[in-house]
C-alpha cells in the first residue's frame, strides 16, 4: 500500500524523529509505543515519508486476525497463490533487498501480528519492521520507541514557543482562519494544553473548537472533555477524530479484570501506588494488573517516582464515567476513603508529623484533596492532613483554607483539637498571632478535658508559638516549658527535641542567651540524627541566630549554610537561612553581599507571599542588619547589587549564598568541569562523552560537589556556578 500523505504538517517530535532514524540503523522491529492520542500514527507518517522501498499497512479496521496475512499480501504486491500460505507469499515478495514493512494500530490483533512479524524477520533478513501498538509486541529483538505526549511549558516559559501552544495556533487557525496565539490569550491556550496533558489530539481537536468557542470558553468545558473534543468534519476514523472513541478503542481491548481495575484507578487523580491500588480494587493481587495497563498505555509511570503511576486525564475521566455506568462509584471512594484515613491517622497519633508518616502521606495530597468530599466524618482529619503535607512545602494559605472550612461546617468532635491544633501553627507561620492564639487555646481546652496527653504536648506546643506571635513572650516561654515537661513524660524522644528546640528559640528572643545556648545543646544533637527537615533546619537556624547574637560569625555562617543544605524544597527554610547568611555578610561589612541576598529573599518573600512582621524579632533583626549595610553604599553600588527579575528563583538564591567570593576553590579541576557542564544543561551522559570518562564517574563527581557544597540539585549546582562565575 502507498505510504498516506499527512494531513497536516507535524509540530515538535524533533527528537522521536531522530531518536527512530537511530534506532532504524540497529533495529529489525521498532514498535512505537504511546497511549490514545499521543501521535503514534502521525509520527511514523513523517518518518516514512521520506524512506525508500516502504509499505504501510493499517490494521485498524481489521476485526479478524484470519485476514490479517491477506492484508499484508496485497499490501506489498503479493498475490494469492492457491494452494500456497499466504505468509510465503509475503516472504517471496519481501526477500532480497531492504524493505521498511509499517504496520499502523497492532493493539487489537497483537498475538496474530506478534507471530507473523516473528516469522518474517527470520526468512527475510533485510527486512524491517516498524508497528504502532498501544502494547508491545513482546516479539525477540524488539525495540521500543515510548511515545508519550508533548513537553508541557514550564512555569517562566514563553507559552508561544512550547510546541504545545504551537500545535494548538496552528491547527486553530484552520478552523478558524485569523486566530492567534497573542499576549492576551497565550496563558489560557497553555493552561488549556496542560489540562490537556500535552495528548496532541486531544490539543488539536480543542484548537478545532475556536470556530465557536473562545479558548477561555474551552477552557472552562475541558471537565466536559469527552463530549466537548470530537472531531465534526470529514468522516473517517473515529479513534484519530474523536477522543472518547479514542480511548474506548483501548478499554473494549481489556479483559474483565483489567476493566475493573481501569475504571476504580479513576476516583485516584493524585496518582497511586500498588497499596493505592489495591485498596480502591480490593484486592491485593493488582501488581500483573498494573503491569499490564501500563504496558497497554493506559497508565504512565510518573517520572522520578519510582513505583507510582497515574492515568493522564482524558483517560482518567473516561475510566471515571465507566466507573458511573457500572455503579461502582460509591463503593469505590468507601475503600478509597479507608485507606486514606488509615495513613491520615497515623499523623493524627503524633504530636509532631515525623517524615516516616508524613512521607506517604504527601505523596497522596491530592487524593485527600480529592477526598474531602466524600466522606463529611473525615472532613477534619483530611483537611488537617492535607494542611500539614502543603505547610511542608512552604504553602500556607491552601492548608487555612481548607480547616476554615472544616472547622465551620457541623462536624463530629473527632479530630477537631487536631484541627485547631494545625490551623493555629498555620496563622503562627503568616503572623495572625491573635487568630493562631485563639485556635490553640480552644484545642488546648479540648485536650485537657479529653484527657489527651500525646495530643496536649501538640497543643500546648502550638499555643506557645502563637504566644510568641502575638507578643506575649512570658506566656509563650510558660506554655513552651510545659510542652517540654509534658514531652519528657509522655512523648517520644523526637517531641521531646521538637519542644526543647520551641523553647529556645522563644528563649534566644527573648534575650535569654544562656538559658537557650542550654536547651540548643540538649536538643541538637538529637535534630541532626533525625531525617525530618523541618526539624533539623530549624535548630539549625537557631543556633547559628544564637552565634550572631554572641558574635561569633563564622559560626553563624556555618549554622545557617548547614541548614540551607537541608532546606529541601521548603522555600520558606531557604528563605530563613538566606537571610541569616545576609545578616552574616552585614555584620562583616561585606555590604554588596547582604545587600544581594535580602533583595533576593525580600523579592521571593513577595512572591510566596510571607510577609515580615512587625515586631517579630527575626524579621527586625535582618531588617536593622541591611539597613545599616545600606546606609554606607552609594546608589551605583546598590544598583549593581540588584538582581535581574529573569534570573531570580529560589535556586539562584541558594546558589549565590552558598558561594564564597574570594575563598579558594573547593572543587578539583575535574570537578569544576563537571560543574561547568551541569551548569550549561548537559545531561550525564552528554557530560561523560565531553569528557572522555564514564557515566558513573560523572556521578561520583557530582556526589563529591554535593558534598562539598551543601548543595541538593543540579539547578542548586548550576546556580552555585553561575554565582561563583559573577563573584
Amino acid at each position: 500500500m502507498t505510504v498516506p500523505v499527512p494531513p497536516d504538517r507535524l509540530i515538535g517530535r524533533r527528537q522521536e524523529l531522530a531518536r527512530l532514524a537511530e534506532l532504524r540503523r540497529t533495529a529489525r522491529l521498532i514498535t512505537v509505543r504511546g497511549p490514545a492520542g499521543a501521535g503514534k500514527t502521525r509520527l511514523v507518517l513523517e518518518y516514512v515519508r521520506q524512506a525508500a522501498n516502504a509499505y504501510w499497512v493499517e490494521l485498524g479496521p481489521l476485526r479478524d486476525p484470519v485476514a490479517l496475512e491477506p492484508v499484508i499480501a496485497t499490501a506489498v504486491g503479493a498475490g494469492e497463490q492457491p494452494g500456497r500460505p499466504a505468509a510465503d507469499t509475503i516472504v517471496a515478495a519481501l526477500c532480497g533487498r531492504p524493505v521498511l514493512l509499517v504496520l499502523d494500530n497492532c493493539e487489537h490483533l497483537i498475538d496474530a501480528v506478534a507471530r507473523l512479524v516473528g516469522t518474517l524477520l527470520v526468512r527475510c533478513a533485510d527486512l524491517t519492521v516498524l508497528a504502532t501498538s498501544r502494547e508491545p509486541l513482546d516479539v525477540p529483538g524488539e525495540t521500543l520507541l515510548r511515545l508519550d505526549p508533548l513537553p508541557l511549558p514550564e512555569p517562566g516559559d514563553e507559552p508561544q514557543r512550547s510546541d504545545v501552544v504551537r500545535l494548538f495556533a496552528e491547527r486553530a487557525s484552520v478552523a478558524a482562519p485569523g486566530f492567534a496565539v497573542t499576549e492576551d490569550n497565550a496563558q489560557v491556550v497553555a493552561r488549556i494544553c496542560v489540562r490537556l496533558d500535552g495528548l496532541p489530539l486531544a490539543i488539536e481537536l480543542a484548537a478545532g473548537r475556536v470556530r465557536h468557542l473562545a479558548p477561555a470558553e474551552i477552557l472552562h468545558r475541558l471537565n466536559d472533555r469527552l463530549r466537548l473534543l470530537v472531531h465534526t468534519g470529514d468522516p473517517g476514523d473515529a479513534r484519530h477524530r474523536d477522543l472518547q472513541a479514542a480511548i474506548s478503542w483501548s478499554y473494549e481491548l481489556l479483559c474483565d479484570d483489567e476493566k475493573s481495575m481501569f475504571r476504580r484507578l479513576s476516583v485516584l487523580s493524585g496518582g497511586f501506588g500498588l497499596d493505592a491500588a489495591a485498596a480502591v480494587h480490593g484486592s491485593g493481587a493488582v501488581l500483573g494488573l498494573i503491569n499490564d495497563l501500563e504496558a497497554k498505555s493506559l497508565l504512565s509511570a510518573v517520572p522520578g517516582r519510582p513505583g507510582r503511576f497515574r492515568q493522564l486525564e482524558s483517560i482518567r475521566l473516561f475510566a471515571h464515567d465507566q466507573l458511573v455506568a457500572a455503579g461502582e462509584l460509591s463503593a469505590t471512594r468507601e475503600r478509597a476513603v479507608a485507606w486514606l484515613a488509615e495513613l491520615a491517622d497515623r499523623y493524627a497519633r503524633q504530636a509532631f508529623p515525623t517524615i516516616d508518616v508524613l512521607g506517604p502521606l504527601d505523596a497522596e495530597r491530592d487524593n485527600l484533596l480529592a477526598a474531602l468530599g466524600w466522606e463529611p466524618g473525615k472532613q477534619l482529619l483530611f483537611a488537617s492532613a492535607s494542611a500539614a503535607c502543603w505547610r511542608e512545602r512552604g504553602q500556607f494559605g491552601l492548608g487555612r483554607r481548607l480547616l476554615d472550612a472544616a472547622l465551620d461546617s457541623p462536624r463530629p468532635r473527632e479530630y477537631r483539637s487536631l484541627a485547631l491544633a494545625q490551623a493555629a501553627v498555620l496563622a503562627t507561620d503568616v503572623g495572625d498571632g491573635a487568630r493562631a492564639r485563639e485556635l490553640a487555646e480552644a484545642a488546648v481546652a479540648l485536650d485537657r478535658a479529653a484527657g489527651a496527653p500525646v495530643a496536649l504536648v501538640r497543643s500546648v506546643s502550638r499555643l506557645a508559638g502563637a504566644c510568641f506571635a502575638s507578643g506575649d513572650v512570658d506566656s509563650a516561654v510558660r506554655y513552651a516549658a510545659e510542652a517540654v515537661a509534658l514531652a519528657r513524660v509522655h512523648g517520644q524522644e523526637f517531641d521531646r527535641a521538637v519542644c526543647l528546640h520551641n523553647l529556645a528559640y522563644i528563649r534566644l528572643h527573648a534575650g535569654e542567651l544562656a538559658e537557650a545556648a542550654e536547651l540548643l545543646a540538649e536538643c541538637l544533637p538529637v535534630c541532626r540524627t533525625r531525617p525530618e527537615p523541618w526539624l533539623h533546619v530549624g535548630a539549625l537556624h537557631s543556633a547559628g541566630t544564637l552565634a550572631l547574637a554572641q558574635d561569633d560569625f563564622e559560626t553563624a555562617g556555618t549554622y545557617f549554610r548547614e541548614a540551607l543544605a537541608f532546606a529541601t524544597n521548603h522555600v520558606a527554610r531557604k528563605i530563613h537561612s538566606v537571610e541569616g547568611l545576609a545578616v552574616v555578610a552585614a555584620r562583616r561589612g561585606d555590604r554588596a553581599r547582604a545587600v544581594r541576598l535580602a533583595l533576593a529573599t525580600a523579592a521571593l518573600r513577595r512572591t510566596w507571599g510571607m510577609a515580615t512582621r512587625a515586631g517579630d524579632p527575626w524579621d527586625e533583626r535582618v531588617a536593622a542588619a541591611i539597613e545599616n549595610a545600606r546606609t554606607g553604599m552609594t546608589q551605583a553600588e546598590l544598583r549593581r547589587a540588584g538582581w535581574d527579575p529573569g534570573s531570580l528563583d529560589a535556586d539562584a538564591m541558594v546558589g549565590y549564598a552558598l558561594s564564597t567570593a574570594g575563598s579558594p576553590d573547593p572543587l578539583t579541576e575535574r570537578e569544576s568541569e563537571v560543574v561547568r557542564l551541569v551548569a550549561e544543561g548537559h545531561p550525564t551522559r552528554r557530560i561523560a562523552l565531553d569528557l572522555g570518562i564514564a557515566e558513573r564517574t560523572v556521578e561520583t563527581h557530582l556526589d563529591h560537589v554535593r558534598d562539598k557544597l551543601g548543595l541538593r540539585s543540579r539547578p542548586q549546582i548550576a546556580a552555585w556556578w553561575a554565582a561563583r562565575q559573577r563573584s
